[in-house]
């Protein structure tokens, strides 16, 4: 059997959204009876769970065979609306075609977390390794290259279509990395029904459905665009949404800007600046982290561990965070806050002859010398990334004629 998946993910035009669709069999393997007007077209088979446990990540074959077919729809909604664009010069074409190429992408990224092989090979336009998706292709190109109103219903049907799918498909997993991806591209599946109508209607046509129940049709198209929260007011991803995909347990990837959940329940954010840098947010504190771009994740069972590589290839795991680290270092250099002249830190430092990872605090703090004269003192302050360890502190030399107040 065979599902249509939607115009989604990430950069889709600001009046569409986004939505993907997909149903396969276990093995993936084609299933006669295909096409728009096949009788089973849209209808999902059900096979039998292999290991499914979705707090280790492990996959079905179903959800694998769904995923692989998944990654070649949303080729195959780019390749389709490109074609319609060059045929009616429609933008509402040209604009999805766009953003398809960043929703397969998208996919891919799954495929990728999980180890499954990209069934996408050579992106050729128009050219399939699913032949049912190849025979579809033909037909949608061929029923939309008839006139524009054949066009716009093309694009509805395969909203109709993905929406169907992705409701029958949301049923069939618990994996929350699919939840997530899946749950967003049903809402862009609907604003992209809502605007494939309003065109049909606008070109003196109606549409009635054909997949899912005229009652839904009905409800979506009296229904106001919907927004998700992994999408900005333009339909384009947030930036660093690929780290709320967790993966399978125990597996590292490289670290990607975007919101995490470490253990203990805390929530820390990371950014990605200019020149590649990036920085790390959490409870208010902003810490510069020149070992990002080097780190990678891994999903435990409450939360995300961080690692960053050495110099000396060692992979050290970042158990203290920032926030933690900071109070460490600011208790030690008797100082409350750290304000506009300071900053954190997290490096490489080189202690005796070990390489560590290391949360560095650089500050000025007023001081009287001889208890008199007033005098600016800079401070430093390393705290080790791993232990929490105060490893070093550094004041200027004069530092023991100088009192030091609480700040």
């Amino acid at each position: 059997m065979i599902n249509m998946k939607k115009i989604l993910l990430f950069s889709l035009i600001s009046i569409l959204m986004a939505s993907i669709v997909i149903a396969a069999g276990a093995d993936g393997a084609s299933v006669p009876g295909t096409g728009m007007n096949s009788p089973d077209m849209g209808k999902t088979e059900k096979s039998q769970a292999v290991g499914i446990d979705p707090e280790q990540g492990i996959l079905t074959d179903e959800e694998i065979a769904g995923l692989k077919l998944m990654r070649e729809e949303e080729k195959l909604a780019r390749d389709v609306y490109m074609v319609l664009y060059d045929e009616w010069n429609l933008p509402i074409f040209k604009n999805i075609a766009n953003s398809e190429q960043t929703h397969t992408d998208a996919v891919k990224t799954l495929l990728d977390i999980y180890g499954i092989e990209d069934p996408v090979s050579i992106d050729e336009p128009g050219v399939f390794a699913n032949q049912e998706l190849q025979t579809l292709y033909d037909d949608l190109v061929n029923q939309g290259s008839a006139s524009l109103l054949e066009a716009l219903i093309v694009g509805a049907t395969v909203e109709d279509l993905d929406i169907f799918d992705l409701n029958e498909l949301i049923a069939q997993t618990q994996n929350q990395d699919i939840l997530l991806v899946y749950n967003n591209l049903v809402k862009g599946s609907r604003n992209h029904m809502r605007s494939f109508v309003e065109q049909i209607e606008n070109n003196g046509g109606t549409y009635t459905a054909q997949y899912i129940e005229q009652s839904e049709l009905d409800e979506i198209l009296g229904s106001s665009h919907e927004s998700g929260p992994i999408l900005d007011e333009n339909s384009n991803i947030i930036p660093g949404v690929s780290s709320e995909l967790r993966g399978p347990q125990g597996q590292r990837r490289m670290l990607q800007p975007g919101n995490y959940q470490v253990s203990g329940g805390k929530g820390i954010m990371i950014q990605q600046q200019a020149n590649n840098r990036m920085m790390i947010q959490t409870d208010g504190l902003s810490v510069d982290c020149p070992l990002c771009p080097e780190m990678t994740q891994e999903r435990v069972q409450n939360g995300t561990r961080f690692y960053a590589k050495l110099s000396n290839g060692r992979n050290a795991e970042i158990k203290i965070m920032p926030d933690t680290a900071s109070q460490t270092a600011l208790q030690r250099l008797n100082l409350r806050n750290c304000t506009d002249d300071c900053s954190i830190e997290l490096k490489e430092a080189n202690i005796g002859n070990q390489v560590r990872a290391v949360y560095e605090v650089q500050a000025q703090r007023n001081s009287k010398v001889f208890g008199m004269f007033s005098a600016r003192m800079q401070v430093q302050a390393q705290v080790d990334a791993e232990t929490g360890e105060v490893i070093q502190v550094n004041k200027p030399w004069w530092a023991f004629l100088a009192v030091e107040p609480e700040e």
